[in-house]
């Protein structure tokens, strides 16, 4: 029985950190900035965002082509697709 409880006490602590830790849109600008640099060419970029509480999905759209969809979850970001028409299929259920 102890051991539910530990496992319960341990999920529930993990639950709050990702909500704590779940990166907002400034964060994702200034880590693309960092890993992909300045778009040099004037281009206009729409950034989709889907919050799920505990991560959240961004997707930069540029002249109706999907760019790269990155996780931020834990106050990082990971890599979901390559981008250029590779949107995450799981994703089109949240939009």
């Amino acid at each position: 029985m102890k051991k539910r409880y530990w496992f319960g006490g341990l999920l529930a602590i993990i639950v709050l950190i990702a909500f704590v830790t779940n990166p907002s849109e400034e964060q994702y600008l200034q880590f693309s900035k960092e890993c992909y640099g300045e778009v040099e060419v004037p281009v206009e970029m729409k950034l989709e965002r889907i919050n799920f509480l505990l991560f959240t999905a961004y997707t930069p759209i540029y002249h109706w082509e999907h760019g790269i969809t990155h996780i931020g979850a834990f106050g990082t970001f990971f890599q979901v697709s390559e981008g250029q028409y590779d949107y995450p299929f799981w994703l089109k259920l949240f939009n």
